[in-house]
């Protein structure tokens, strides 16, 4: 019963870390879309051309398209290994 127990108790603990880091990543991102907006209007001010504008949101895509894959390749290779082991 202790066991179980104890159990419990480091999944909740890990569900806690884990909830606590996603929080994190949040904020995280809503500053650094802040900081995209910002910079955007920076460069707009600036002058920079709308092609040079449009080839940094392709290459904002391609790099979220990239961060995504990794992240199901990642999620795919921890169950794989958890299969193996149990």
């Amino acid at each position: 019963m202790q066991s179980a127990r104890s159990s419990s108790r480091m999944l909740d603990e890990a569900f806690e870390t884990g909830v606590a880091i996603l929080h994190k990543y949040s904020d995280q991102r809503d500053r650094l879309k802040s900081a995209q907006r910002k910079a955007l209007d920076v460069l707009n001010t600036v002058g920079l051309s709308n092609s040079v504008l449009k080839l940094i949101e392709k290459r904002h895509r391609v790099d979220k398209r990239i961060a995504y894959g990794g992240m199901i390749i990642t999620v795919v290779l921890m169950v794989a290994f958890w299969r193996w082991t149990h």
